[in-house]
């Protein structure tokens, strides 16, 4: 079976990637509307610096910030991202860990092209079970039907000659006035009747 590749199950987030400009009050909204719990962020160059957690925000605005405060401060500078020609199967271990829940996808150059969900990886972990599930049904049934056939004809029974065939002994054959055999002949019911007929009065 091919090996899935990263970009094959990411999804393509513009809303999840922020810069390090953006406000906490920017981010808490995108948030709020969002189906995940950390964003990406980039710096000046568009490329990958981090990530802000949920998490983070909700306690940087526990603090009573001021109203431009940017998220710079809380940007965890040492989160892990995946690349976009990664296989699929060597980045899994990376979601054993209660804390990834998103993992940001990154082209060679560093910028960000999208969100691999950790939801999209407990799909994808079932219809590989399903996958796998169904092709050694099928394989099991193939081999089945091998081993039927190999049994049928084991215990076919050996081939019987016509009852029509009659078998001839050996002496018979080397007999010089041995004569072919012939089907015996059978009387219909009436002509039968005559022959006992005449029997009878021969008698």
């Amino acid at each position: 079976m091919q090996q899935r590749l990263v970009q094959d199950l990411m999804r393509i987030r513009h809303g999840h990637v922020v810069p390090e400009t953006a406000t906490l009050r920017q981010v808490a909204e995108r948030l709020i509307i969002s189906d995940c719990d950390m964003m990406a962020v980039i710096d000046t160059d568009g490329r990958f610096s981090g990530v802000v957690c949920e998490s983070s925000v909700v306690r940087a605005l526990m603090t009573n910030p001021a109203a431009n405060a940017t998220i710079q401060s809380i940007v965890c500078r040492h989160a892990e991202s995946i690349r976009l020609d990664a296989c699929l199967s060597t980045v899994l271990p990376l979601f054993r860990s209660s804390a990834n829940t998103a993992l940001p996808v990154i082209d060679q150059t560093g910028l960000v092209c999208g969100l691999l969900m950790r939801r999209d990886v407990i799909g994808n972990l079932l219809n590989r079970q399903a996958e796998a599930a169904m092709s050694a049904a099928t394989e099991s049934a193939a081999s089945d039907s091998v081993h039927a056939k190999t049994v049928a004809t084991q215990i076919r029974p050996p081939f019987q000659k016509s009852m029509s065939t009659r078998i001839t002994h050996t002496a018979e054959t080397n007999r010089s006035d041995a004569k072919p055999y012939q089907k015996p002949h059978f009387l219909s019911g009436d002509a039968a009747r005559r022959v006992l007929w005449e029997a009878e009065d021969r008698l």
